[in-house]
């Protein structure tokens, strides 16, 4: 008898084990603590209100015995509601900073920072990044504002390791860069701060992007990954949005750009919550994928890259509706090998929709647009025709 019950429960230990690595590894998510959420600073933008809120998200890790301790970390996000949700429940978007190797600024690049609370207002060094970043990858226009106006409740925190949760010298390296020069000294003066101030911004920009190491060994030495780190900030986000009386939580949406689109699929793919996605810039094989550079350690997941291509997230995400758009002539990401990620999430929701009998196959939108690593008034449309068919 003992010998079979044996055998019976190496079986189920043995399908469970060849189950697991079908699925692949599952991101540790940990606990939802609750938001707490306390209104710092706010301002009136005609369609909404921009509030910086403060809030709670779980910050626990397995000390040196072994034991995991529970703690909680308050962080700071932009909460941006429109006016109509004081006439009945809006739809809600969690937004996603990229990376950018620029750590000075993280919610800042998709909400327009409130000036009253910065030193120097809008001459302030974090004002003027956001602006110059803005210029640079979304045509000047601050996407969550935009949105906002158009009916959407905003959420948007920093992750981890940029704006208000980077370094010192992070904020230092802004400081050297974007903050206005006084003109009070001699032209041989400046020549040489100029020169100064040259060298400077690049040594601490090596510090700072180095750094991304420290932070990714730190917290495995606490037994923490970072990327999942990062994805339960995310899911708090979620969790507070969610709980917001004048939101329809049955209508909330994630978005991302680069970075913020990897953010938004793992998003999509484990939190229940989140409906549907939209994610610009940030897809393609792991053939091709180079993953040794400072950059990817946010990113990585180690355990689900050892079973999973990136493309397979699409079997834990589907049947929710999902957009995937990409540059044809993105400089990270060239179209063969985002083809073949395409491919791949395709399979998967062909695989859903055969399997369980729902119709899901045309929930995902796989797109290439004319262009590079970039989210222009152009993009900005198509993601917005996307979440309206969705969330409204």
């Amino acid at each position: 008898m003992q010998r079979y019950c044996l055998i019976f429960l190496l079986a189920v230990f043995s399908f469970s084990v060849l189950n697991a690595r079908e699925e692949g590894y599952v991101p540790h998510v940990g606990r939802i603590v609750k938001p707490d959420m306390k209104v710092v600073a706010e301002e009136d933008r005609g369609d909404y209100v921009c509030k910086l809120v403060e809030f709670s998200v779980d910050d626990s890790y397995v000390n040196s015995r072994g034991r995991k301790v529970k703690s909680t970390e308050r962080i700071n996000g932009y909460l941006l509601v429109p006016d109509i949700a004081e006439k009945g429940k809006c739809p809600a978007l969690v937004m996603l900073h990229d990376h950018g190797a620029r750590f000075d600024i993280g919610k800042e690049k998709l909400v327009r920072p409130i000036a009253g609370v910065l030193p120097k207002g809008v001459d302030d060094h974090i004002y003027r990044s956001s602006q110059q970043w803005l210029d640079k990858y979304f045509d000047g226009v601050y996407v969550a504002d935009s949105l906002a106006a158009l009916g959407f409740v905003v959420f948007v925190s920093d992750a981890l390791y940029w704006g208000e949760r980077s370094s010192s010298e992070t904020q230092r390296w802004s400081e050297l860069s974007f903050s206005l020069r006084g003109d009070e000294s001699l032209e041989s003066d400046r020549k040489l701060e100029a020169k100064v101030r040259k060298d400077t911004i690049k040594a601490l920009r090596n510090r700072i992007y180095e750094g991304q190491r420290e932070v990714y060994s730190t917290h495995m030495d606490k037994g923490v990954i970072w990327a999942e780190k990062i994805l339960r900030d995310d899911i708090a986000s979620v969790s507070l949005v969610a709980g917001l009386p004048y939101v329809d939580s049955s209508r909330i949406g994630a978005f991302g750009f680069s970075m913020g689109a990897h953010r938004c699929w793992l998003l999509s793919a484990f939190c229940d919550k989140v409906k549907c996605g939209a994610a610009l810039c940030w897809m393609t094989a792991m053939e091709g994928y180079e993953g040794g550079h400072a950059s990817d350690l946010s990113m990585r997941i180690q355990p689900m890259r050892d079973y999973l291509d990136f493309g397979d997230i699409a079997k834990f995400i589907a049947p929710k509706p999902m957009l995937f758009l990409n540059g044809a002539s993105d400089h990270l990401f060239s179209k063969e090998l985002v083809h073949i990620a395409f491919d791949k999430m395709k399979d998967h929701y062909d695989a859903y929709e055969k399997a369980s009998g729902t119709p899901c196959a045309m929930h995902l939108n796989t797109e290439f647009f004319d262009g590079g690593h970039h989210c222009g008034k152009r993009e900005q449309a198509t993601i917005v025709s996307f979440l309206k068919k969705y969330l409204y």
